[in-house]
């Protein structure tokens, strides 16, 4: 069966996304952690959806790295932590319902439904303008969540499956090497080492760095690092996001240690690569 192009794919995800944003009547936004929807190259399977597009939302001002901090830091080491849905509120008062997705034992991704209003919260100190807005958001009824929760969980793993398949390469392609490139796809953003993907395949390994020396001419830490420098990338040309918080969000330690391996892979500091490449 011919593969579907990346138009293809997209189109059909973006298709069902909005119908189930019709459904519900509620602003669905996907963070993607594992590179399945959003790729390497920049191009997004659901370009768009990962914005959080309720009214509130796009009141940043100033403030926009606080919302990315909470949105994309915050709430994905929340959701790795409890493992079920729950409900989130932001410094502003604005509550989304947060569905994690997992492939196996790893969080792939966060699906958010919003927005709503908290009834006692105080938005006085806020702009006239932006208390408009929040009065006029629905209040969340816990009531809701039960419904909200199974139908985010069948559309996010669609989506994933969705995601999976067009990632499929042709069969001529060993079967060692998908593997190889899963795991770094997959688990790019956690503290793991050769042992980790010499386990994943049922080899020892000397093995293992064998055949990633074979198959890709290259050892574990540089394939490693060279998977979290294509997320480094996406995240310095698309948000305003602090080196930090990328550095956690990517695999890094902290700040340093990426600028060190990212100026080792393009010659330039993450700043300088930012100043040159923001869209």
């Amino acid at each position: 069966m011919q593969q579907k192009s990346f138009v293809e794919v997209s189109a059909q995800m973006r298709n069902h996304w909005h119908n189930l944003e019709k459904l519900t009547k509620l602003h669905l936004t996907l963070h993607d952690y594992s590179g399945m929807i959003k790729l390497s190259s920049g191009n997004n399977l659901l370009e768009g959806m990962n914005y959080h597009r309720c009214t509130c939302c796009q009141v940043t001002g100033r403030n926009r790295q606080r919302c990315v901090a909470h949105c994309s830091v915050a709430a994905k080491f929340r959701a790795a932590e409890k493992q079920k849905a729950f409900t989130m509120m932001c410094w502003r008062g604005v509550k989304e319902l947060v569905v994690p997705l997992y492939l196996g034992e790893h969080l792939a991704a966060t699906v958010f439904a919003g927005a709503f209003r908290e009834e006692n919260f105080d938005v006085s100190s806020f702009s006239k303008g932006y208390q408009k807005l929040y009065t006029a958001l629905p209040l969340w009824k816990e009531s809701r969540k039960e419904e909200i929760e199974t139908l985010l969980t069948a559309a996010g793993y669609a989506m994933l499956k969705l995601a999976e398949n067009f990632h499929s390469t042709p069969d001529r392609e060993p079967e060692r090497i998908k593997q190889i490139r899963n795991f770094f796809l997959y688990r790019f953003n956690e503290d793991v080492g050769a042992g980790d993907l010499a386990a994943a395949l049922g080899l020892s390994e000397s093995r293992t760095l064998h055949l990633l020396h074979e198959y890709f001419g290259k050892g574990f830490s540089s394939l490693l690092n060279e998977e979290r420098i294509h997320r480094v990338i996406e995240y310095l040309e698309r948000s305003p996001m602090p080196l930090r918080e990328i550095a956690l969000l990517t695999g890094f330690r902290n700040e340093y240690y990426l600028n060190a391996v990212f100026k080792k892979f393009k010659g330039i500091t993450p700043g300088a690569y930012r100043r040159g490449n923001r869209k």
